[in-house]
């Protein structure tokens, strides 16, 4: 990750990839592996990282929490690239320890990227940034080739994202969702979770944003790129460099707000309808009545609402 500085330097603040500069990849590179994802494919999984060309510096985590723990001493130790080898589970643990070794460098300090090999049961941000995800020889050599972009990097109170974000609803379902199940249905297990969820009263949202009246809601989608949960682009116009949060609000949970959000996928972009709400927020808070969970990059949150999404003091770059 490198901040404006860095790009500055090249003049190539505004270029998002750099095509023509590549940071050196000098020695291994560490990459953080969950044995647990996939947790039946767990060997080979783990056989085909260490066959990869250049070879890796694998770690493996034992428990929750771990993966964060060693990204951020890599990337206190200076090491350039830290990968997240896994799903978006792995994604986000790997990127909140990278973040935080990188929150306390100087201004125009080099900060230590991400890359994102995708071998979990979802891999979204692998989806967006057009990583092979079928094919993992493939990746590796697009993640080692030393090429990156610059992503926008966001907070829900403390806590970094960079994909997606949910408040009431999904993040419920991924509550709802024990590991034995993702291991044994996969993502069908997601939808096993929703006919529970939607048997329940949804708690009732609100976004509040500086200079507009609140928006109430049953669900609250956050995007920061274009896919959502999976390959369908359910923000069609979002985009991860333009610091801009895509905010879909249904104000009910019902077949005609899902009816809407599937006209707008296959039509490119949303219209003024009186069941949801969508809109481009760089800052907003979101309240609830109940307090309701919160998901990231496909993850649960260990907060809940009230809780306010902000950009981060820097950017993330990431392998690609």
């Amino acid at each position: 990750m490198k901040g404006p500085v860095f790009c500055g330097a090249f003049g190539l603040e505004k270029a998002g990839i750099l095509p023509h500069r590549r940071r050196a990849m000098n020695g291994s590179i560490p990459v953080i592996l969950n044995p647990a994802a996939r947790s039946t494919q767990a060997a080979a999984r783990e056989q085909a990282i260490r066959s990869l060309r250049p070879e890796p510096e694998l770690f493996l985590t034992s428990a929750p929490g771990e993966a964060a723990e060693i990204a951020e001493r890599l990337a206190r130790a200076g090491r350039p690239l830290i990968v997240a080898a896994g799903g978006d589970g792995t994604m986000n643990e790997v990127l909140q320890g990278v973040c935080k070794a990188n929150a306390t460098l100087p201004a125009g300090a080099k900060h230590t990227a991400l890359g994102v090999l995708p071998l979990g049961t979802m891999n979204v941000f692998a989806l967006e940034l057009g990583l092979p995800s079928a094919d993992i020889a493939a990746c590796w050599r697009m993640i080692s080739g030393g090429r990156f972009k610059e992503v926008d990097l966001w907070l829900a109170g403390e806590h970094y994202f960079v994909q997606l974000a949910g408040v009431g609803f999904d993040a419920e379902i991924i509550q709802e969702t024990p590991w034995e199940r993702k291991k044994k249905f996969g993502p069908l297990s997601y939808v096993m979770s929703a006919m529970q969820v939607l048997t329940r009263k949804p708690p009732v949202l609100s976004v509040h944003a500086e200079g507009r009246p609140p928006l109430h809601g049953s669900v609250v989608l956050i995007g920061a790129g274009r896919h959502y949960g999976g390959p369908v682009p359910v923000f069609p116009k979002a985009d991860n460099q333009d610091g801009l949060l895509d905010v879909l609000i249904f104000r009910g949970l019902g077949g005609w707000e899902f009816a809407q959000m599937l006209r707008a996928i296959l039509t490119g972009g949303y219209e003024p309808a009186e069941d949801i709400d969508y809109l481009q927020l760089r800052e907003f808070t979101v309240t609830s009545e109940p307090a309701a969970p919160v998901e990231l990059d496909g993850e649960l949150s260990s907060g809940m609402t009230p809780v306010t999404f902000r950009p981060a003091a820097f950017k993330l770059q990431v392998a690609v």
